[in-house]
């Protein structure tokens, strides 16, 4: 198997399947919590949430093993984006840079040699391949397509879904 061209359809299937998980939520609904779970975050947080850890955390992690330096300051950065989450954004402008960020990332997949998939280096997680963190991503993507989802087809059931409330 071909694991570059495995992980670009996969990392194909899942933006696109995140940004379609967002577009069915009703607009009225994006921007806040769930009136039983206001801890959980509104899908916009997650699809702002999305972009910065795909554009200051992997995207910068997928260009170091290709021979690029990390920033300095990605960690710090993301973490400072996160606290205005809301500030200045729309859920359009949101979606449409993680699709760009998603497509570079998919690109650099393509340099991605059989070689280095394996080959360990330091990073925010410890010693870790770039499997793993090219599969931590597309984990991330799984993880906040499901809560976005849950919110589309539960918000108005008894059996609401939540993630750490399962009842199924």
């Amino acid at each position: 198997m071909d694991t570059s061209q495995w992980f670009r359809d996969q990392f194909t299937a899942s933006g696109d399947g995140f940004v379609w998980a967002v577009e069915q939520v009703p607009p009225e609904r994006l921007f806040i919590p769930h009136p039983r779970f206001p801890e959980e975050w509104p899908v916009a947080r997650h699809a702002f949430h999305m972009l910065h850890y795909e554009k200051c955390i992997a995207l910068p992690f997928m260009r170091y093993w290709l021979g690029e330096p990390l920033p300095p300051d990605m960690e710090e950065n993301y973490y400072a984006e996160q606290i205005n989450w809301e500030k200045g954004h729309t859920l359009e402008s949101l979606l449409s840079q993680f699709r760009a960020v998603r497509a570079e990332q998919i690109i650099l997949l393509e340099h991605i040699s059989d070689s280095m998939w394996d080959e360990k280096r330091e990073t925010i997680w410890g010693f870790v391949t770039i499997r793993w963190v090219v599969t931590k991503t597309y984990q991330h993507t799984a993880k906040h397509t499901h809560d976005v989802l849950s919110r589309v087809l539960f918000w108005d059931k008894d059996e609401w879904i939540a993630t750490d409330k399962r009842r199924i």
